[in-house]
């Protein structure tokens, strides 16, 4: 892969501090729902530790005490997590086609939260249609399914290719790209969920202490074939 590793290995490492931030939000924006609220979390907390409830619970009620304050603190730490993300996919990007890629500042702080807003509503969707979809078809229309993921989810990897590219490359190679990039996801995908399922048939303690080592390097090779199809199209054009 040659430097798209190192580009890789860093985007997997900073993919964590988003992941964390994103965790934080969304733990303070469990604290609203209704079935959280701390009369019910501290029953459930007597029956798991009674011996440590009281403790825990005059620790919980600090965080419910604050939960809005934490929850527009989350919110801005996720966004500046992920457009700071974004800024360095975009570096990596201009080093793998040797050409500075120029963004404002103001369009990439616009284009982020709209991006995820579309991307999360997307894949909701979509994953639903296809739930839907396998308990219709027949296992032998199956490839179908195949079909509809490609369409679900093209548009998203083309957006986001496009909207880094755009200058740079027509869109008939970033289109390329994109096809190449979500074919060699799928075939990671498999890959993956095969030995996972493997590993944990063989033994179930080290598929546990096995997942977050398989889930980087899943990470990894993503990332890497991000960067890859983006060498690709460069290639074609």
């Amino acid at each position: 892969m040659g430097e798209l590793g190192y580009y890789s290995s860093a985007m997997t490492y900073k993919f964590l501090m988003v992941c964390s931030s994103f965790i934080m939000l969304l733990g303070f924006l469990s604290s609203f729902l209704p079935f959280l609220n701390p009369d019910r979390v501290f029953e459930l907390i007597n029956q798991l530790m009674p011996k440590y409830a009281s403790s825990i619970f005059e620790k919980l009620q600090s965080i419910y005490k604050h939960r809005s304050l934490g929850t527009i603190l989350s919110v801005l730490i996720s966004y500046f997590f992920v457009v700071s993300y974004a800024k360095m996919f975009a570096k990596f990007l201009s080093n793998t086609v040797n050409t500075t890629i120029k963004l404002r500042e103001v369009v990439l702080w616009v284009f982020i939260p709209i991006y995820l807003l579309f991307f999360s509503f997307t894949t909701l969707v979509g994953s639903a249609f296809i739930s839907i979809m396998q308990t219709i078809l027949p296992k032998w229309l199956s490839v179908l399914l195949f079909v509809a993921k490609m369409f679900i989810f093209l548009p998203l990897i083309y957006l986001l290719y496009w909207f880094f590219l755009r200058s740079l490359m027509k869109p008939l190679y970033i289109l390329e790209a994109s096809i190449y990039f979500l074919l060699t996801l799928n075939i990671i995908n498999f890959v993956f969920s095969k030995f996972f399922v493997k590993l944990v048939s063989l033994n179930p303690l080290y598929g546990l202490l096995g997942s977050l080592l398989l889930f980087l390097i899943w990470l990894e090779l993503v990332f890497s074939f991000l960067l890859g199809a983006v060498l690709y199209a460069k290639r074609l054009n």
